[in-house]
Order: C-alpha cells, then structure tokens, then sequence
C-alpha cells in the first residue's frame, strides 16, 4: 500500500486567448511512501516516491508518479520541493528525473 503526503500545490496562470480569458492549472505534487518487504529475513524498509497531479477547473486532468525513488524521506520531500519551484508538470516529470537522477 502507498500513502501519499500533499506537500505543496502551485497555481499556474495561463494567457488565454479564447474571448480573452485567462485559464488556469493547478499542480499538486505529493510526496509517496511504501514499505518494501525485505529479503532474507530482513526487516521491511521504507520506500519514497513522487506524484505530480494536474488539475483544470478543479478536476484531475492528469497525474503521473513514480514510486521507491529514495529510502531517505528527507531526500524525497527535497526532490518535490524542487520540483514544485521549478513548476514541472507530470508530462515532463520523467524527463526531469531521468536528467536529475540519472536513471
């Protein structure tokens, strides 16, 4: 089972052209945790991972996540920060991790 942490949500304001309305985006980005059964005998460990949801009007357009990133919490909720200041969206979160963490 995975848990996921809202950590910060960011309102991205779009110039519309349509009738000179302006549209708007919302990104959630949640931070995820799962345990991972261990092997061996060894104790099941904590796993952390990241989610990035976008919303139109208020309704889930897209999301995409991806899980057991990191075993440090601390390192996965400074990954979603950056990644909430550098406004990425889920179209572009694998690219982004791919370049970051090299994967």
């Amino acid at each position: 089972m995975v848990n996921r942490f809202l950590e910060r949500t960011v309102e991205v304001r779009l110039d519309g052209n349509q009738a000179g309305r302006d549209h708007s985006l919302e990104l959630e980005y949640y931070w995820l945790e799962s345990d991972i059964s261990g092997q061996d005998g060894k104790e099941a460990q904590k796993a952390y991972g990241v989610e990035i949801v976008e919303k139109r009007s208020g309704i889930k357009d897209e999301n995409k996540k991806f899980e057991n990133i990191y075993f440090n919490r601390e390192k996965i909720k400074s990954l979603v920060e950056l990644l909430a200041e550098n406004t990425v969206t889920p179209l572009h979160l694998p690219y982004i991790l791919d370049d970051l963490l090299g994967t």
